[in-house]
């Protein structure tokens, strides 16, 4: 499975950056597909009825519950990588991602190019970063960056 993350400079709302992959983010809920995302969604409201909970349980129920009060449940989350290296999430529509998605990883590699990508963004409660339009797409020649979890 292959994931999707950037690398990028951010402006006010805009962020612009060059595609970054990550080959495994088991955390990624809107990757898996639609029957798993009821269970989970069951399993959570089911767990928080209950009176104990083991750690796992409770993880999985903040992770869950982070995701609602943040209205990111049907968003799947990507990664910015800032030119000094660091590393931020960012959610983006499924229909963004699929677009986004279309870009193979071993191609860029091979070809020696990049996707660069700019992005309006917005603020959740939490002050997660959500992308609610990418203005532009384009293949470029260069590295490709990656991790490999």
């Amino acid at each position: 499975m292959v994931f999707l993350f950037f690398s990028c400079e951010k402006s006010e709302n805009t962020l612009t950056g060059d595609l970054y992959f990550v080959l495994l983010d088991a955390s990624n809920y809107n990757v898996i597909d639609t029957d798993r995302r009821r269970v989970f969604k069951e399993t959570a409201e089911h767990l928080a009825e209950l009176d104990s909970l083991n750690p796992k349980q409770i993880e999985l129920l903040k992770n869950y519950e982070f995701l609602m009060r943040n209205k990111l449940l049907n968003k799947p989350k990507i990664f910015v990588r800032t030119p000094s290296g660091t590393v931020e999430e960012v959610y983006i529509t499924l229909n963004d991602f699929k677009e986004i998605s279309k870009y193979s990883f071993l191609e860029l590699r091979e070809n020696n190019q990049r996707i660069h990508i700019e992005m309006e963004m917005e603020f959740t409660k939490d002050s997660l970063l959500v992308a609610y339009q990418i203005n532009h797409i384009q293949k470029l020649d260069g590295k490709t960056f990656y991790k490999q979890n």
